[in-house]
């Protein structure tokens, strides 16, 4: 009866299970295996495949191993390839155009009904979980400015915030209003960032400072880091406590193409906010609007400016 060497054929086994595990992006779960238990007989093995003559194996050994290196290769450029997609869809950093410059709004030179919908102060216990289920149900995106302390407090949320596709930003670690010097504003900004990314590998150079407050030493810092300095030119104003109805109408009032939303997941109870996000989100539609993040909207401002300072090619005199 023909036998196989079980050195080889663990290693062939183990490579074909690798290229398996990493197509599906699972490279943790190989960690776990424990091969040589996944291993069936060899001999057992070769007596049931002798019709494939496996005597010729060990003089098929060379030029496999040369075609598994190659394999191996190619799964690793594969996966460097999927990282770097992965990295750049969780990385919101703004285009020049933004780059250590505050906005309140990014209208759009093609007069585009695009309006962004932020949330503050997450995440948050409940809120934040019912917003992401209203945002989903509506297939909507939106963007949350996380509080780092709040990160601390409920990593899941975060998680779940980005999971599901959203864009993420900066709100500082403590959410504090007083003067802060340069060292102060670089640790509130610079933790929350190490944080966020650390729970869920996500990166932004989106900033709002606490408040609204522009001269405390936050806003200076962030300029410098070339972030942009996110306002807003839609308030739901939550802090005056409003009724839904009220809520909804601070809101769409005050909607404008372009505009960005300013509204709450965290910080407090926001049932309201809840209970009005989707009224909002269908009385905008009925207007015409379509809802991007942060990010989509810098870029989609980007390629407008771009689109509009492109010199249009002079036509060819007809001879």
């Amino acid at each position: 009866m023909a036998t196989i060497d079980p050195s080889w054929y663990k290693e062939q086994f183990t490579i074909g299970l690798v290229a398996a595990i990493c197509t599906a992006a699972s490279a943790t779960l190989v960690q776990s295996l424990n091969i040589d238990q996944m291993l069936p007989d060899p001999n057992t093995l070769a007596a049931s495949l002798s019709v494939f003559q496996l005597k010729q194996v060990p003089q098929r050994a060379l030029p496999l191993a040369m075609a598994s290196e190659q394999r191996v290769e190619g799964f690793v450029q594969e996966l460097a390839t999927q990282q770097t997609k992965i990295e750049a869809n969780f990385t919101f950093n703004p285009p020049k155009l933004f780059q250590g410059k505050t906005i309140e709004e990014v209208p759009l030179k093609s007069q585009e009904k695009v309006i962004a919908l932020t949330f503050d102060d997450g995440p948050w216990k409940d809120h934040t979980d019912s917003i992401l289920k209203i945002l989903q149900d509506n297939d909507v995106k939106g963007t949350f400015f996380f509080i780092g302390q709040h990160l601390q407090q409920f990593p899941e949320q975060a998680k779940r915030v980005v999971a599901a596709g959203h864009a993420v930003a900066n709100h500082t670690w403590n959410h504090h209003y007083h003067n802060v010097d340069s060292t102060i504003a670089a640790k509130e900004i610079g933790d929350t960032n190490n944080l966020m990314y650390k729970l869920t590998g996500a990166k932004s150079k989106i900033f709002r400072p606490p408040g609204g407050v522009m001269d405390n030493g936050l806003v200076a810092y962030a300029h410098s880091q070339n972030y942009v300095v996110a306002m807003w030119s839609s308030d739901a104003r939550e802090a005056s406590g409003p009724t839904v109805e009220t809520l909804v109408n601070n809101v769409v009032s005050s909607a404008s193409p372009g505009g960005i939303v300013l509204m709450h997941d965290g910080g407090g109870d926001r049932s309201t906010t809840v209970a009005a996000l989707p009224i909002v989100i269908t009385q905008l539609r009925q207007q015409g609007y379509k809802f991007v993040t942060l990010p989509q909207l810098f870029t989609m401002k980007q390629q407008d400016e771009e689109s509009f300072t492109t010199a249009t090619p002079a036509r060819p005199s007809t001879p």
